[in-house]
């Protein structure tokens, strides 16, 4: 998921609509094609099907004809692949400049510090958040730099 579909889930979640959180989980779904487990999808579709329906006329809302949508076009598989690794240790960017030997190094070298431990690591929500704020964000979307972006590079 996009941190602005996760936003927008929790964002859901938190104002106490899980039925709107449900629809951004499946529309992310839908949109990037990760297929769901089969067991999972076929509890789904139960508690889709027996969704009250919002009014005396037997119509579907406009939020859940588009649940609706959205989950016709959702992989399903007996076979989906679990996330590897959990998250690694550091929550804040010092930690992996200490382990690292870089707290005081240029940022260049803090960066180069980052990369080699995203290599290897997952980051946190908590490490996320530390990165950003800290002005590190970029190596969350783009944890390689550019070709011809070296340092050193003319």
């Amino acid at each position: 998921m996009s941190d602005a579909q996760r936003h927008a889930a929790l964002t859901a979640l938190h104002v106490g609509e899980p039925y709107l959180a449900i629809l951004v989980l499946v529309t992310a779904l839908s949109q990037s094609g990760y297929p769901l487990p089969s067991d999972l999808y076929d509890e789904f579709s139960e508690w889709l099907r027996v969704l009250p329906e919002e009014d005396s006329y037997n119509a579907w809302s406009p939020g859940q004809l588009e649940l609706r949508v959205m989950a016709a076009d959702l992989h399903v598989s007996n076979a989906v692949p679990a996330i590897t690794g959990g998250y690694g240790d550091a929550t804040l960017c010092y930690f992996v400049f200490d382990d690292a030997d870089v707290v005081n190094a240029s940022r260049e070298r803090q960066a180069d510090a980052l990369r080699r431990w995203l290599q290897v690591n997952r980051p946190s929500p908590a490490l996320r958040t530390d990165m950003r704020i800290n002005g590190f964000g970029d190596l969350l979307d783009h944890p390689d730099p550019p070709p011809g972006d070296e340092v050193g590079a003319e």
